[in-house]
């Protein structure tokens, strides 16, 4: 579910949603509740809980972090 295989395609694995959410964040930074809005109808997340489990890794991969109750990029 992680990565892309031969059952599970690029853009439905939590690497491609990663890309997915990093794309749809402002420069200055969201708030859990708004970024959810703006991806909520798009098919490939489709539930609350693949969308927290891919902040979980984007958090866990040092691509995001949690600051004065805002979701920002990491910039490198």
């Amino acid at each position: 579910m992680i990565t892309p295989t031969k059952f599970v395609n690029a853009n439905q694995s939590l690497i491609g949603l990663g890309a997915i959410v990093l794309k749809s964040m402002s420069d200055e930074g969201n708030s859990i509740s708004s970024l959810w809005d703006n991806l909520k109808d798009n098919s490939d997340i489709f539930s609350y809980e693949r969308f927290i489990l891919t902040l979980d890794m984007l958090f866990i991969m040092g691509l995001i972090k949690f600051e004065n109750n805002r979701l920002r990029k990491v910039k490198q």
